[in-house]
């Protein structure tokens, strides 16, 4: 599943490049072979990990009440652990809240208002996502990173695609691709290397009123720490009350920003 806030693909708007094309999930698509590789080769490095942990900076545009156009930040921190564990803490000026899954049951913490709701469910990450779109209408952080297949999720609606070249981000190298789909551009920056981790990540909303972008830093990529049970259990806080479901989906829908993009993600 390709979401708002992690899928999209960038526009090729280097016409000078070329490559042969190879089979996305549509029949018609054009992607590089080496851009596909290299997607494949970081899908394979995060789907067939154990665990990880990992932090993002995220800027986004949005609109302000008065009408400007201004970036908003946040940041992201995700433990995972497969098949079934998961612990994302979201942090920004106004709200932080953390997303925790231990295999039966996912659990939504407002930490600055203090109260939770929780859905019980079982099953792998993929499945455990959906429920937290359907039930609390929000997304997961990054989610097409954390899913099973990273490389299925990212290029299923890809129409075409291109290697860029190698670039830095942050002093680390990287190969940088371009994707593009029907309403929204992507590029992401892929470490060269024997851990081919997502470093940056670009999506350009073209179907908006003058293309706000979506981006993500990814820092402390961590393959090796393991991840105990606790990491993954939640226990409510002095205070913090239990409130209803739809009553806690119904106050994340008012307090998303007027951009359609997720406020969650």
């Amino acid at each position: 599943m390709i979401t708002r806030l992690t899928v999209a693909l960038a526009a090729c708007a280097f016409l000078g490049l070329t490559g042969n094309p190879v089979a996305g999930a549509e029949a018609d698509t054009a992607v590089d072979v080496r851009a596909n590789t290299l997607v494949q080769r970081m899908g394979d490095c995060l789907g067939q990990a154990k665990f990880f942990s990992v932090d993002a900076e995220i800027w986004q545009d949005i609109e302000s009440s008065s009408g400007r156009r201004i970036q908003a930040d946040r940041t992201v921190t995700l433990q995972v652990r497969r098949p079934d564990r998961l612990h994302a803490e979201v942090h920004s000026p106004r709200r932080n809240r953390e997303l925790i899954y231990d295999g039966s049951a996912l659990t939504l913490f407002n930490q600055m208002e203090n109260f939770y709701g929780t859905v019980h469910t079982s099953g792998p990450l993929d499945e455990a996502m959906d429920v937290a779109s359907e039930r609390f209408g929000i997304d997961m952080p990054l989610e097409d990173f954390i899913r099973s297949d990273p490389h299925k999720d990212l290029l299923q609606k890809a129409t075409s695609g291109v290697d860029i070249g190698p670039v830095t981000v942050l002093g680390v190298a990287c190969e940088h691709l371009a994707f593009t789909q029907e309403n929204i551009d992507w590029q992401i920056w892929i470490e060269n290397g024997a851990r081919p981790v997502p470093r940056k990540f670009v999506i350009t909303y073209k179907d908006e009123p003058n293309s706000p972008q979506f981006t993500a830093i990814f820092s402390k990529w961590d393959f090796t720490t393991t991840l105990p049970n606790f990491v993954f259990e939640f226990e409510p806080p002095t205070g913090a009350v239990k409130i209803k479901v739809k009553e806690m989906k119904a106050q994340l829908q008012s307090n998303k920003p007027e951009s359609k993009k997720s406020e969650a993600k």
